[in-house]
């Protein structure tokens, strides 16, 4: 019961700071940095590197790690399973603060794409065996989950195209601003995120719906 307590109270934590530094705040202080130059906030609490900034920075890579301890100890699960969750999404967090000068290399979308097609057809082959099995209500909830992995897939293919396109991709904003694509790149991205919120709509009501069978079925016995 403590470790269901802790873990509620991790979870939580979590959420309440990315919600409200990583997303509630922003409504109040995006505005701000947007209509003044940078050069404005310099010793000031609203500069780059400063204690706002920083709060903000580091809302999703610390939430995330006690948001993955916290619900993995409510779902009960092992030391040795959330010690390796938690070294992951530490790496995860880490990653996410370091964030290295790279290079154009083609090469690697060009890679990551087919990792991407040949990942997600192999979790639609293995998701169509695996439906086989299943009784009716458990296969609803396999097609909305399945519905999840489409629009993350389209979702990663459109955001390689966004940054690996030779033509006017991102790294090249002199083609950007020649062909005048930013109209388009922005576009693009906008339906990079409706596509990620499809995703998780979809991923949640199939983690609702196999939670709801999950239910019903103890109640029967």
């Amino acid at each position: 019961m403590r470790r269901k307590r802790l873990g509620f109270g991790l979870f939580w934590l979590g959420a309440i700071y990315i919600f409200g530094a990583s997303w509630l705040a922003m409504w109040w202080i995006a505005p701000v940095w947007r209509n003044a130059p940078a050069e404005q906030f310099d010793g000031t609490v609203w500069a780059f590197g400063g204690p706002i900034f920083t709060t903000i920075a580091l809302s999703v890579p610390v939430g995330i790690v006690l948001i993955v301890i916290g619900i993995l100890l409510y779902a009960g699960a092992g030391r040795s399973r959330i010690a390796v969750f938690t070294i992951g999404a530490a790496l995860v967090a880490l990653s996410m603060l370091l964030v290295p000068t790279l290079g154009y290399y083609p090469v690697l979308f060009g890679v990551s794409g087919g990792l991407i097609l040949l990942l997600f057809l192999a979790v639609l082959w293995y998701w169509g065996r695996n439906r086989r099995s299943l009784d009716p209500p458990a296969r609803t909830a396999s097609d909305l989950q399945m519905a999840s992995y489409i629009f993350f897939f389209v979702a990663a293919s459109m955001l390689c195209s966004t940054l690996g396109n030779p033509f006017s991709g991102l790294y090249f904003p002199e083609k950007v601003l020649q062909v005048d694509a930013l109209p388009w790149h922005y576009s693009m991205g906008t339906k990079i995120v409706g596509y990620f919120i499809l995703g998780f709509l979809f991923n949640f009501l199939s983690q609702y719906v196999s939670h709801k069978n999950r239910r019903q079925r103890s109640a029967v016995l």
